[in-house]
């Protein structure tokens, strides 16, 4: 029965898409409306009308948000192997340069702040790492390399700020086919 009925619900969505439509955006998001397709608008926070036969609309937060950082194996100068995880606070300044510049957005900051994680923290010695006074060196750094690679996508990044430190072993397992027949 449900198929019979199937081929109205298309009729309906089709016919739809000559009726303007309506959205609401909060004060902690903005969106981008693309117009024929091709020319992106920004939409600040308030009621918005877009017709969708013509555009389409694709909603953003742009408040303050936090990420956090997967854990990254890497070596220190020194050549330790540690992990490091960590968490990224950041807003959204210009939509515009984010959204329509990136398929995913929110994976490209993760990745671009991991990236910055990476950079800094693989380029001290582990001393370094621990050392108490250097800490708020090291904080400033992430905080700045972060800034570096997002600001390009109008991404202010308020803190980047480690979760874990720590020495670890990396142990590589392979063997071949033939062996795990036998």
């Amino acid at each position: 029965m449900e198929n019979a009925f199937a081929w109205l619900r298309e009729i309906a969505e089709w016919l739809g898409r000559f009726i303007p439509r309506w959205v609401v955006l909060d004060t902690t998001e903005g969106a981008i409306k693309y117009v024929g397709g091709d020319r992106p608008v920004v939409c600040e926070p308030g009621i918005h009308f877009y017709w969708p036969i013509r555009s389409t609309f694709v909603p953003y937060p742009t408040a303050r948000q936090t990420d956090r950082l997967e854990t990254q194996t890497m070596e220190t100068t020194d050549g330790i192997t540690f992990m490091v995880s960590g968490t990224l606070t950041y807003e959204v300044e210009d939509l515009l340069k984010l959204v329509p510049c990136t398929h995913s957005p929110t994976t490209t900051v993760i990745d671009l702040a991991m990236s910055a994680l990476h950079d800094i923290c693989s380029d001290k010695t582990w001393k370094e790492l621990n050392d108490r006074k250097e800490r708020r060196k090291i904080k400033t750094a992430l905080k700045n390399e972060a800034q570096d690679q997002l600001g390009i996508y109008g991404v202010k990044v308020l803190k980047l700020q480690l979760n874990s430190l720590a020495r670890c072993r990396v142990l590589k397992v392979s063997q071949s086919i033939a062996s795990e027949e036998n």
